[in-house]
This record gives C-alpha cells, sequence and structure tokens, in this order.
C-alpha cells in the first residue's frame, strides 16, 4: 500500500492551516501508519481493523484525528475507555511550533503512546538530542520497536514522567502529551536555562476539557506563560482526578430553586464551561440521565469537599453541601462580564517551585485571578 500520497495530502492541509512549513514536512516525512496498531478506534469510536480493512484503515491514519490506540489500560473486558491514543496531526503540529524547538535543542517528551510524536522530534532534532518517557512498559516496548523500524533511536524509557531520570540531566524543551493540573516541580529542575515547557493544562484534576499552556522559565525556581486556546488529552495517569463521582441521582438536595431558562447551557459550552473552570479552582461536571428524562442533566462536584449540584433543562436547581457551586458559577461569570469577556488567550499560569504555587492570571503575572498552594516533594 503506497502511503506517500496520502503522508504528503495530510502535510499540504497543516501547512495551508498555518503550519509552519519545516513542521508540516515532518507528516510527510515520517509514517504515521507505522505507528498504529491493526485495531484502532477514530474521533466517532469507529473501529478500524487492519486485517479486515486495509485500504481503509491506511486512509484513516493519514486524516486529521485522533486515533485510540488502548483502552481501559490495556485491560480486557473494561468499558472501552481510552487510555492512549495517537492525537491528531494538527494537534501535534500546534505544539511543535508552540515550542518553538531551534538546531541543537535537546527535547524531553512526557508520554511516547505510540512514538510518533517522537519519531517526529527525531526527524527535526535528530534522535540523539530527543528522550522519551512512557509509564506505560507494554507501550513503551511497542513505540520502541516501532521507532527502530522506521530508523529512528531516541531514548525511550519507561517510568512516571513526573519523576523519572533520563538521558541528559537537563532539556532546552519539554513537551508534554498528556493532561496535568499540577505542574510536576521536576519539569522545572530538567529545564535548561531559560527554555520552555509545553503542556496541556486544566484547573481541575479529571476535567474534561484543558488548555495548552507553553511556559517559559523565568528564574530556576518559576515558570510562566499564557495560555494558547483550548486542548483536550487524556490525562497524565499520575494526575487522574480519584476524587467524589458524580453526585447520586436520589442525593437530598439542601437548596432548591427554579430558574428561567436552562441552567445548563453554560456547561454544555465547552469554551464557556472551560472559561468557567479558569475563573474559579476546585470544581468539575460532568451529564447524567435521570430514568425516565428525556435529557440529561448537568452536574456538578467540588474537587475540595462534598459539595455538589444538579442543573435540569427544565430549570430546576438543586445543590448540596457547604458551597453553593452553582452561584459561584454566577458570580464568577459577572466578573468574566465586567473585565470585557476575556477570551481564553488572555489568561495564563505562572509555577511557582519557590513560593509552592500555582497562580492563573489574566493578562499578566500582576493580575492573579487565583492562587493555590502545592507540597513540594
Amino acid at each position: 500500500m503506497d502511503y506517500v500520497p496520502l503522508a504528503q495530502a495530510l502535510a499540504d492541509q497543516l501547512q495551508q492551516q498555518g503550519t509552519p512549513s519545516h513542521i508540516a514536512r515532518l507528516f510527510a516525512r515520517v509514517p504515521r501508519h507505522r505507528f498504529l496498531p491493526d485495531v484502532m478506534w477514530g474521533q466517532d469510536r469507529t473501529r478500524y481493523d487492519r486485517t479486515e480493512d486495509p485500504a481503509e484503515w491506511l486512509r484513516i491514519a493519514y486524516t486529521d484525528q485522533a486515533l485510540t490506540t488502548q483502552r481501559d489500560d490495556g485491560r480486557d473486558g473494561g468499558m472501552g475507555v481510552p487510555s492512549s491514543s495517537s492525537s491528531a496531526p494538527s494537534v501535534m503540529a500546534r505544539m511543535l511550533t508552540a515550542a518553538r524547538i531551534e538546531p541543537g535543542h535537546r527535547v524531553l517528551e512526557i508520554g511516547t503512546g505510540t512514538g510518533y510524536h517522537a519519531a517526529l522530534l527525531s526527524a527535526l532534532l535528530g534522535a540523539e538530542s530527543v528522550a522519551t518517557v512512557e509509564i506505560d512498559g507494554g507501550l513503551a516496548d511497542t513505540a520502541r520497536a516501532a521507532l527502530y523500524t522506521a530508523g529512528y533511536t531516541p531514548d525511550v524509557v519507561v517510568g512516571d514522567g513526573e519523576l523519572v531520570e533520563t538521558r541528559y540531566p537537563t532539556y532546552h524543551r519539554i513537551i508534554a502529551t498528556c493532561t496535568v493540573s499540577a505542574v510536576p516541580w521536576r519539569w522545572l529542575e530538567q529545564i535548561r536555562g531559560r527554555g520552555r515547557i509545553v503542556t496541556p493544562w486544566s484547573p481541575t484534576p479529571g476535567a474534561p476539557g484543558g488548555v495548552l499552556a507553553p511556559l517559559d522559565m523565568v528564574t530556576p525556581d518559576r515558570a510562566e506563560g499564557r495560555f494558547e486556546g483550548s486542548l483536550a488529552f487524556m490525562w497524565a495517569r499520575g494526575q487522574r482526578w480519584p476524587g467524589q463521582p458524580a453526585p447520586a441521582p436520589d442525593a437530598r438536595a439542601e437548596h432548591t430553586e427554579t430558574v428561567a431558562g436552562d441552567p445548563r447551557e453554560p456547561w454544555l459550552d465547552g469554551e464557556r464551561s472551560l472559561l468557567l473552570s479558569l475563573l474559579r479552582p476546585g470544581w468539575t461536571h460532568g451529564m447524567r440521565m435521570e430514568p425516565g428524562a428525556a435529557e440529561p442533566y448537568v452536574w456538578l462536584a467540588s474537587t475540595e469537599c462534598e459539595s455538589w449540584a444538579r442543573l435540569h433543562a427544565d430549570g430546576r436547581v438543586e445543590q448540596g453541601g457547604r458551597r453553593l457551586l452553582v452561584e459561584e458559577a454566577r458570580m464568577a461569570w459577572l466578573w468574566w462580564e465586567a473585565q470585557g469577556r476575556p477570551g481564553v488567550d488572555r489568561f495564563g499560569l505562572t509555577v511557582d517551585r519557590d513560593q509552592g504555587r500555582q497562580t492563573v492570571w489574566l493578562d499578566g503575572p500582576q493580575h492573579a485571578v487565583w492562587s493555590v498552594h502545592r507540597q513540594l516533594p
């Protein structure tokens, strides 16, 4: 099967979308299909099997979509929850562009996955300048073999990307292909001079969405940068939210009211729900169906205490616990409107190891929106 025209078409598409030419060319040069398993799932959960339909499998490999390559952490009999993927090429290109990689740089990748992104880095810099860390030993072995077969030999290390030692003590760039809410202090220690960390970041562990956070080292203990739009990745395994689940359907509400309109609307809009999560920390949300209901309700849950809320399509608002999460959201939204309705790209993050804090700000580090304390290791 001739993949070259498909790879070239993908590279051309990325360049037309604004990807710098030297980054776009990598996607024509590095064969994505060599890093994909025989069975994978598309963004709409369609299953693609190389044995059953090799032509369609190959075609999908060169589309600009994320492809799930592992479910349930590789365990049999699970619920089919995606646990590893090959990110959409446009997302990879976006992260490579945000990293501002220059000749002579050394790059550490957190989250090897299939190995395809490490291959792109190796093609850009030379494999001797690339190290990649994968917490799943089976995925690391498969990626290492695929990289070797494709002619790339970066340092593939099995371990926790938040802690592990790699080929070099320091790097010019760190690129994470997994979402974190607490930027590991270890990453700050591994950055060389005024280097840069590029990571998907979310203010709440386990939240469904996040942002692209390029963070420049300002001092050896502080990194900061402005967000570059929304970006959703699978969570780093060490930072998956272990907190309480959605409130039980029969949980007794302490506060109830009926409002005009649909109170679920802000949470059903991905951009608005992301902004709300940036405005106030310590909550997460999702959807659930009530028996016999025509539409799902939105649930909110605090990650700091037992507080919760349920928002129904008919205007009912139910809340429990000491935090009135719906009121917090209303106040945050009023503040956002008073600031001129800033977009995500006007917010940013400072990670300060010396003070043990992470701070979200608007328009500059001097304008803190909120700050949380984090314990040092």
